[in-house]
């Protein structure tokens, strides 16, 4: 109805119109607009029967419609960064991909239209009740816990994929930024041994669960070379509960000032010129940010003149075969109703007491066990065996 009462508005205009009258006049009389009536006088003088008719508002060609095979590519580029929790998933990586497949970029606004329609918005992480008690570690002195973490993958404008290996004392907040670019274990050995000749060495490292850090899904009691390296240098590695990337959260808030203060404050030509720039930018970190937890004090100045006890500038990684495994690896981990404990991808049924706890979990090499402790006391506890060949090298 109130259609139709429209319709004939507009009728009613044009014929006042034809009839002499003032548009200033018919627009006031029908408590219409000047605006209206100019587009309806348009309309009239076009010459279509209909003119007097609402036409169709939507488009009659979807713009930024792909096809079905390209869609599905950029559906697979974006599931693929998202398995990645530190990588870019947004426009500009997934161009980067395409880019890389030989295929033509896509404007950023077609590519957000594909990730909304198809529900892949990365979403937060449930947490569990803050009110669990925590087993976290002592944080006295310097160069107690080191914590370290891998970002990326993050992409050079001309100059590809890189990756940046960065690792923060707690107590102090001093940093030591490495760039790579792959996330191999034996480059982040590598990075761990110069981060350790300028930072001290540590009595804990702590990381998440990814894979270099560790070994391997395979054969999950093998010891990767980051996991030896350790405990030839008498360190202890400390894997956060899988998903809760915030129990590393003193490296966590420094990889945003990484990001925001650092590779996204100025433009690197190339991968070489962004290595020559990160010891830089962590030497001005540690001498010249401020930190409220610290007091109001840098890294640097926290420090005091507290001994590092850092590697010697010659130390070389040795050979595999001559890493000694002896030592400890703690794995704190959340129990839920299944009461299993994740130990690198294998399953240990634990007592029923552990249910809805956080638990330490420590690998002890020399004697070949699973020992399982809540708030300190030994609760339970399973063979674990390191398979070793006859020159003493993990079998992988």
């Amino acid at each position: 109805m109130a259609r139709n009462q429209e319709q004939e508005l507009r009728q009613r205009a044009m014929q006042s119109w034809q009839e002499g009258e003032k548009p200033s006049q018919i627009y006031r009389q029908l408590g219409k607009s000047k605006p209206w009536f100019f587009k309806w006088l348009a309309r009239y003088q076009s010459g279509d029967p209909d003119w007097f008719q609402e036409k169709p508002r939507a488009p009659h060609q979807v713009s930024g419609k792909l096809p079905a095979e390209l869609e599905e590519t950029v559906v697979e580029i974006r599931q693929q960064l998202m398995g990645h929790r530190y990588a870019q998933i947004g426009a500009n990586a997934i161009n980067w991909e395409l880019h890389q497949r030989g295929l033509t970029p896509l404007p950023a606004a077609t590519l957000n239209r594909v990730i909304q329609r198809r529900g892949l918005i990365r979403s937060k992480p449930l947490r569990p009740s803050r009110n669990k008690p925590y087993p976290d570690l002592f944080n006295d002195w310097p160069n107690e816990v080191h914590q370290a973490d891998l970002v990326g993958p993050r992409y050079l404008k001309k100059d590809g994929r890189f990756y940046s290996f960065n690792i923060m004392d707690v107590n102090t907040h001093r940093v030591s930024i490495h760039p790579l670019r792959t996330k191999e274990d034996d480059q982040i050995a590598q990075a761990l041994v110069e981060s350790w000749k300028v930072l001290g060495l540590p009595q804990y490292l702590q990381m998440d669960n990814a894979l270099p850090f560790r070994g391997s899904n395979r054969y999950p009691h093998s010891l990767g070379l980051v996991l030896r390296l350790c405990l030839q240098l008498r360190i202890q590695p400390v894997f956060i509960p899988l998903a809760e990337p915030w129990r590393n959260g003193a490296i966590e808030h420094f990889q945003n000032v990484f990001d925001k203060m650092f590779f996204r404050s100025q433009f690197f030509p190339s991968f070489s010129a962004l290595c020559q720039e990160a010891p830089q930018f962590a030497h001005f970190h540690n001498h010249h940010h401020v930190y409220s937890c610290l007091g109001g004090l840098t890294p640097q100045t926290a420090l005091g003149d507290f001994e590092l006890g850092p590697l010697p500038a010659t130390y070389q990684i040795p050979p595999r075969s001559e890493l000694d495994e002896d030592g400890y690896i703690h794995l704190i981990r959340f129990i839920r109703s299944d009461l299993k404990l994740d130990v690198f991808g294998e399953k240990f049924l634990v007592a029923p007491r552990l249910q809805y706890e956080y638990v330490v979990a420590t690998i002890c090499t020399y004697s070949h066990q699973l020992q399982v402790r809540l708030d300190g006391e030994l609760v339970q506890w399973f063979d674990y065996s390191i398979p070793m060949d006859l020159t003493g090298l993990t079998m992988c």
